[in-house]
């Protein structure tokens, strides 16, 4: 039987030291969290490629208008169509150009705006009689603001929720210990997304509530068995070493289930466009902390909570 419980300050304080170092690295040398068009505001596009419009092409095409415009591929196989996506700034810059140019853009029967602006300028750079926008969608400031804090309050809701099914399932000490776990995968991946500089977008956010609930599943499982192993021994094994065992029980389960799981995400890493490949890859990361948290944090401060609940109630 592995001991884990031996390892219970190690892990936490571990944790800790993780959270605190990559969280102190992305806002000392990142200067903050990279934001998607979700919550910056900006524009979206996808055009048709050509043979004269490619995807390199388009990258130095924006490069020349000094527009920090990212510039990908669809997806594996949807190899004619690339994605482009400008931040808030680059298109309100874009919009006053459009505006300055107003009466020029007319005579080609063009709108003043930054997306007709865009394809205007295309047709001219790329010596084309056409350019085709397969989409075009525009994010504002306020929409991206709102969305932001929807996320926040989603995720805060999450937790909140899980926690109260948890008390209503076993007790509230299991509780707390689910949710000291829940906060712990959420720090970490977010420390993960933000050291990588992965964009936060809607995507990333339906990945962390994604491993919010993986994780409290593989916690479950754990305290399932340990309340069935308790109803079994009552206070004749040590609540330390039942939870070792209860671990122990468990962990072919728990090992089984998340590489099963995260085999069926590399799938989507390997195959899908990078806004997907960026949901995997924290949806990758996060799973595998979930599955660590359940058996070395939820379960340690499950057992600290005990031991100072007993000695609380020894001196009363």
């Amino acid at each position: 039987m592995i001991p884990f419980m031996k390892l219970k300050w190690v892990s936490l304080i571990g944790s800790t030291i993780i959270i605190a170092a990559a969280l102190y690295y992305v806002y000392s040398q990142k200067h903050g969290f990279r934001k998607g068009i979700d919550f910056s505001g900006g524009i979206k596009l996808e055009v048709e490629l050509t043979d004269a419009i490619t995807v390199e092409k388009l990258r130095n095409f924006f490069k020349n208008i000094k527009v920090d415009g990212v510039v990908q591929k669809a997806g594996k196989g949807i190899d004619n169509v690339a994605k482009i996506e400008i931040g808030s700034q680059d298109g309100e810059s874009l919009e006053k150009k459009a505006a300055d140019d107003k009466k020029f853009l007319s005579f080609g029967k063009y709108s003043a705006n930054s997306v007709d602006y865009l394809n205007y300028l295309m047709m001219a750079t790329f010596n084309v009689e056409k350019v085709n926008f397969l989409s075009a969608s525009h994010v504002g400031p306020t929409v991206g603001d709102y969305l932001q804090k929807s996320a926040v309050k989603l995720l805060l809701m999450a937790v909140i929720f899980i926690t109260l099914y948890i008390t209503v399932r076993f007790q509230f000490d299991f509780a707390v210990a689910a949710m000291v776990a829940l906060f712990h995968d959420l720090f970490i991946t977010m420390g993960f997304v933000g050291v990588f500089q992965i964009p936060l977008s809607i995507p990333v956010i339906a990945a962390l509530l994604t491993i919010l609930g993986y994780s409290v599943m593989d916690t479950v499982v754990i305290f399932d068995r340990l309340r069935e192993n308790l109803k079994k021994t009552g206070t004749n094994v040590a609540f330390e070493k039942q939870v070792d065992i209860s671990i122990n029980e468990t962990l072919s389960r728990s090992f089984n289930t998340t590489m099963t799981t995260l085999l069926s995400i590399l799938a989507i890493y390997f195959i899908a466009d990078e806004t997907l490949r960026h949901m995997a890859s924290v949806l990758l990361f996060g799973i595998s902390v979930g599955t660590y948290s359940s058996n070395m944090i939820a379960s340690p401060v499950l057992v600290i909570w005990n031991r100072f609940s007993k000695q609380k109630n020894k001196s009363f």
